[in-house]
Parts: C-alpha cells; structure tokens; sequence
C-alpha cells in the first residue's frame, strides 16, 4: 500500500517472543495465542490513533 500524500501514519511494536527451539506444542501453542494476542492490541491502537 502506498500512502496518499500528507496522510497519517503510525508505527506500533511490542515487545519481543521468545520461543525455545526445543518447545512442544504446548509451548507453541502458547506462543501463538501470546502473538495473536498482540498483534490484536496493536492493530486497535493502531486504528484508534489514525482515527483520530
């Protein structure tokens, strides 16, 4: 996507997962929901501060 000019952006990140390179599935498991759950909070910051 390429952004119209003078728009507005903004640029979120939380902080990093680690996952072991030996982790079962549970592990995995647990990572995936921890990432998944991060990256939903960041796109509604996301989209409320562009809203605005």
């Amino acid at each position: 996507m390429v952004p119209y000019p003078f728009s507005r952006g903004v640029f979120l990140w939380g902080t990093p997962i680690w996952v072991s390179r030996e982790a079962d599935g549970a592990a995995l498991e647990t990572a995936r929901v921890e990432l998944e759950s991060t990256l939903n909070r960041l796109t509604a910051e996301a989209e409320a501060e562009v809203a605005s």
